[in-house]
């Protein structure tokens, strides 16, 4: 069985054999994930191949090796991310997933030829090819309308590429979501990974006809990378299916009898183990595999109440899709900041809908983790016409009554609430010169609203954006900061928040214009100077964004690779715990923007994350993961 791990540092291929012995194909300190056997891997005069995703150029592409690790080739050398390879049954073609129209795409490629052809286009996110057994056909998980769904499309092509990419067609559909395809050995049905409208996970499988749907297994918790291995030897014939689960709070690769049953775990490691897959022609004996009881997962914390001076740093994440909430608590983090539209909650005065914040209190029940919401959005009929989302409101008592609804709505269960984003800069002040005096009015209504109905929610200021001594957009944070205290905003939040970037620095680096981690520490001298050195500092945004192909604008000159994001953002956590007590929580941004669907390839956003597009580990989740568990 080969599957992927970061059990030695970055993401690697490992091979395990019926005997237990365990082989490191790449150890490389670059990612490798998303192993997939060539079907002439099943005899033994042919040479097997092994696909993969790797980062080892800078970029994501596919890769081939040998069975044994060696003879490395570079298949796909295109400057946007290639990811999650598939072999045609022939063996001499592989479909995968390419952003280099701007959105994850499917993509085929001769594995002799520099030359591909692109499968699909639209303006969302295909997932995660799977070739039919006689090649006609590749299945894809498809997001459609924000749906994630099983599509299959044809993959003959002429000489031409005509006929490719066309006849697409859905073969699920709502309620059931589903992702993962993998094909039954005779081609007539599909196995995948579902959820329904309680978003309970499952393993499903369609066919012979789309009204056949069978439920195979429910879990608990995330199923993901499903693969579908024939039995060749005197089994029953159907097979098994090989995929990973967080099932017993920790990435772990499972098995499961295609006919049904329990589903019986292979690996037991603190490391995320992923992309199981089977060798062709090799046969399955689960009496014989090296099967570890699973551990029972620890109880999370009852408790999701408010962090104190004295319970040490806490560690947070800002993250964009509540299904992966679970990574919070994987990563061992107990807090994280999740984003609250006033304009999409409070469409009409006094008309409300809870959906989006309730999700976030649904999505994170169960895990330990306390919530930060963050709040911005001004509805149009609180704001003049034709301005921007993030103007402030006509009317601050506006603002406090809804404050109030949701404070009340969520009491005991939103741990803190931060107030706005970056209000230093113009366009998170609807393109306005920057008001210190406006902005500590809505804070200050804002507070005495959320304490009025939950005394024990905090209420942090909106981030300030490092701006050093400011600019034509934007007003230098340690000016608006005092301009807060001159407006009388002492006393009107528990924390201040925030967002001192380093601008590509390493954490200890001190610029001279405060562009960098250490600018908190110019924030905090404001603040005894005015006399409010009980009151903490939140740092709710900090990270560092990743070199890519792509234009990153303004963000173009600080970027670095994904050892030194590893390195700072874990050196950043450590420095902040030890030096500075008055620094309560940081929050890293982000967990996974890269991965939703929402934002296109070159949105920078995307490359702060600490998640690959296709969700696997960069080494800075494995680092910090790694530097969670020491300490706890």
């Amino acid at each position: 069985m080969a599957f992927a791990s970061d059990r030695a540092g970055a993401g690697d291929i490992f091979v395990a054999t019926s005997e237990g012995e365990l082989a490191n194909l790449t150890n490389h300190p670059a990612g490798d994930w998303d192993p997939a056997w060539s079907p002439a891997c099943a005899e033994p005069t042919k040479t097997c191949r092994i696909a993969f995703t790797s980062h080892r150029s800078g970029d994501s592409e596919i890769w081939t090796m040998d069975a044994q690790g060696r003879n490395l080739r570079n298949v796909t050398q295109h400057p946007a991310w290639d990811y999650w390879p598939a072999w045609s049954p022939d063996g001499q073609t592989l479909a995968y997933v390419s952003e280099r129209d701007g959105d994850p795409e499917l993509f085929i490629q001769a594995k002799d030829s520099q030359e591909s052809i692109q499968l699909t286009s639209n303006s969302e996110a295909d997932r995660l090819p799977a070739w039919s057994p006689d090649g006609s056909r590749i299945a894809f998980a498809a997001i459609r309308n924000g749906v994630e769904e099983i599509h299959i499309v044809n993959a003959q092509c002429g000489s031409t590429s005509e006929g490719c990419g066309v006849h697409e067609r859905a073969v699920t559909g709502w309620p059931l979501k589903g992702t993962a395809p993998a094909w039954s050995p005779d081609g007539r049905r599909i196995a995948f990974v579902g959820w329904n409208q309680e978003d309970r996970p499952g393993v499903y499988i369609v066919g012979p006809e789309p009204e056949n749907i069978e439920t195979l297994w429910e879990g608990d918790a995330w199923i993901g990378s499903l693969t579908w291995a024939p039995d060749p030897g005197p089994g029953d014939g159907e097979g098994w299916l090989f995929f990973t689960s967080w099932q017993d709070g920790n990435h772990e690769v499972y098995v499961l009898p295609a006919t049904g049953g329990a589903p019986i775990r292979l690996t037991q490691n603190l490391a995320w183990d992923d992309f199981p897959t089977l060798r062709p022609g090799v046969s399955f004996a689960p009496e014989t595999a090296e099967v570890s009881k699973p551990e029972a997962p620890s109880s999370p914390p009852e408790d999701t109440g408010l962090a104190s001076a004295d319970e040490g740093l806490g560690y947070g994440v800002n993250m964009a899709d509540l299904g992966k909430a679970y990574l919070v608590r994987d990563m061992g983090f107990d807090w994280v900041k999740s984003y609250v539209n006033w304009e999409t909650v409070e469409p009409e005065p006094g008309v409300f809908r809870w959906v989006d914040p309730d999700n976030i209190l649904d999505a994170f029940e169960g895990y330990g983790v306390r919530i930060l919401m963050r709040v911005h959005g001004t509805p149009a009929w609180a704001k003049p016409e034709d301005t921007f989302l993030s103007h402030p409101p006509d009317d601050t008592a506006d603002f406090a009554r809804f404050m109030e609804a949701l404070a009340t709505r969520y009491k005991g269960q939103v741990a803190a609430y931060e107030i706005w984003n970056e209000p230093n800069l113009n366009y998170e002040w609807g393109y306005l010169e920057p008001d210190p005096a406006g902005y500590t009015a809505m804070l200050k209504a804002a507070y005495q609203a959320v304490k009025a109905v939950d005394p024990d929610a905090l209420v942090i200021s909106g981030g300030l954006a490092t701006t050093g001594d400011g600019s034509p957009t934007a007003m230098g944070d340690l000016d608006f900061l005092q301009g807060m205290y001159d407006a009388g905003a002492q006393g009107y939040f528990d924390a201040l928040g925030s967002h001192p970037y380093a601008f590509g620095n390493d954490p200890d680096y001190e610029d001279p214009w405060g562009l960098s981690l250490s600018r908190v520490t110019q924030q905090r001298e404001v603040m005894l100077r005015n006399g409010d050195g009980e009151t903490p500092i939140w740092i709710t945004e900090a990270g560092w964004v990743l070199q890519t192909s792509w234009n990153l604008v303004e963000h173009e000159a600080i970027a670095v690779d994904q050892a030194q994001q590893a390195e700072y953002l874990a050196r950043a956590y450590q420095k902040v715990q030890a030096e500075w007590p008055w620094a309560q929580t940081m929050f890293l941004f982000n967990l996974d923007f890269s991965s939703v669907p929402w934002y296109p390839a070159a949105e920078p956003m995307r490359w702060y994350a600490i998640l690959n597009p296709d969700r696997t580990p960069r080494p800075a989740y494995s680092n910090l993961k790694s530097q969670m568990t020491n300490l706890k």
